[in-house]
């Protein structure tokens, strides 16, 4: 029938999509294409920048932040300043996804702490806060790896907590793109537009939280990031 036709292909795509995963040649073309894309479209891109001063001035005294922004639009993360000066640390997946974007950090030369996709992730909370800190900041896609979209979870408010930092909104928005049709609406920026860059200021969360108080940081975060993907859209339409 039709139906199980249509399932035999789905079961088919899906063992074709792993193998695809687990070869490592066919990882190693796909990060090195999505970075070459990715740095062409920023290079063709007139960008703008907003709200970097008080973050600026966080780094000129030594003080990081944990820089939170939505999955959908994690790709121009390692473009928001030259970190020649300041260290930026990222969280980030190891599914092999996550990895094609996570490379391209690398290859700007920012560190990764891998996530697992489930299980224990109790190493990689305590690398994260060690990094803060001492010194260096750290890069979290809130609502990430599976959703629900724009929704901040719980993990960078404790992280930020443990580490005494302030958790703030980034984002970044451009005339030219499109959606995929995934779980996030991942933005896919295209080439010869205008943008914008931006970072937010944030709050320090408290080390400790019953579940109203962390319900209520949660709403906070995911306020400010909204509120400063708003302003990003109205300076490119102004």
């Amino acid at each position: 029938s039709g139906v199980s036709h249509v399932k035999r292909l789905k079961r088919r795509w899906r063992q074709l999509e792993v193998r695809f995963q687990n070869s490592e040649r066919v990882q190693r073309a796909l990060q090195s294409l999505f970075a070459s894309y990715i740095n062409f479209v920023f290079k063709t891109t007139k960008w703008q920048k907003i709200g970097f001063e008080s973050y600026e001035a966080d780094i000129a005294r030594g003080v990081p932040r944990v820089l939170c922004c939505w999955h959908a639009r994690l790709v121009f993360t390692p473009y928001l300043r030259d970190w020649s000066d300041h260290d930026l640390k990222v969280m980030a997946s190891a599914h092999a996804d996550a990895q094609i974007a996570a490379e391209n950090l690398r290859r700007r030369g920012l560190e990764i702490i891998e996530l697992e996709t489930s299980g224990d992730n109790t190493t990689a909370i305590k690398r994260a806060v060690k990094a803060l800190r001492q010194g260096s900041s750290l890069g979290i896609t809130v609502d990430g790896p599976f959703g629900p979209p724009e929704r901040a979870k719980p993990g960078a408010i404790v992280v930020a907590g443990m580490a005494g930092v302030q958790v703030a909104p980034c984002t970044y928005d451009v005339t030219r793109k499109f959606h995929l049709k995934t779980w996030d609406r991942f933005v896919v920026p295209l080439p010869w537009g205008r943008g914008v860059l931006a970072v937010g200021d944030g709050f320090s969360p408290s080390r400790r939280m019953d579940d109203a108080e962390m319900e209520a940081a949660c709403t906070r975060l995911t306020e400010l990031i909204d509120d400063l993907g708003q302003a990003c859209a109205e300076r490119l339409s102004s």
